[in-house]
């Protein structure tokens, strides 16, 4: 009988431990799922969470800085507010490659001649289109620009004046939403770096980056 009665309660033990365990299998599961489901909202909450700053010609933005710039929307033909920031600005023989490679098949582009004194120089950007209306076919990372002088007039160098055109070179992808990165692309004069890049629409809101070691805060 004893014997009886302990084996009847070793059963009843496994059985329990293999009830517990089963459950412990099963809530981890379930939490791992909800974990991977859980990924792309993080995702989205990390592009959502860029703030900008508001910028101007005597109070310009450091590379890596976000700042505010207008964007237009072609779906209901009006200016939106986006967040873009300078990555890095590379200027010579690797500025000049990446333009090459660009315009490889499109000679819209000339470079500059050997005996030119102006160098290229291309501009790494991002740009955050959360909340800029994309409509069905989403929109470009491109974004107006434009080199000027640090006083925001035409570029000057050594006595001379030059005119500045920028080239966006973006990857030609649309997207809806989230942050990506574009290029921008310009000549200027060897040795000059005291200039101003700003991003964003003419006449309305734009960012204002600069690499110059001048005091901009101090224009007139």
């Amino acid at each position: 009988m004893k014997r009886l009665l302990a084996a009847a309660a070793a059963a009843l033990v496994l059985v329990s431990l293999c009830a517990c365990s089963g459950e412990k299998t099963e809530e981890s599961l379930s939490e791992k799922s909800v974990s991977s489901e859980a990924e792309p909202e993080k995702e989205k909450s990390e592009a959502s969470s860029v703030r900008a700053v508001s910028s101007s010609l005597t109070s310009p933005l450091a590379l890596q800085e976000w700042g505010n710039a207008a964007k237009f929307s072609t779906l209901d033909q009006k200016y939106y507010t986006v967040p873009v920031r300078i990555l890095k600005v590379i200027t010579g023989s690797q500025a000049e490659k990446t333009v090459r490679d660009y315009t490889k098949e499109n000679k819209t582009y000339s470079l500059p001649s050997d005996d030119s004194s102006d160098v290229w120089v291309t501009a790494e950007y991002e740009i955050c289109l959360d909340g800029f209306p994309a409509g069905k076919s989403g929109t470009d990372a491109g974004i107006v620009s434009f080199v000027t002088g640090l006083d925001g007039n035409t570029l000057e160098y050594s006595g001379k004046k030059y005119s500045v055109t920028t080239i966006n070179i973006t990857d030609g992808k649309y997207y809806y939403e989230g942050v990506h990165r574009g290029s921008i692309a310009f000549t200027i004069p060897s040795g000059c770096r005291d200039y101003m890049l700003s991003l964003g629409e003419y006449g309305e809101t734009q960012a204002f980056f600069t690499q110059s070691t001048k005091n901009t805060l101090s224009l007139e």
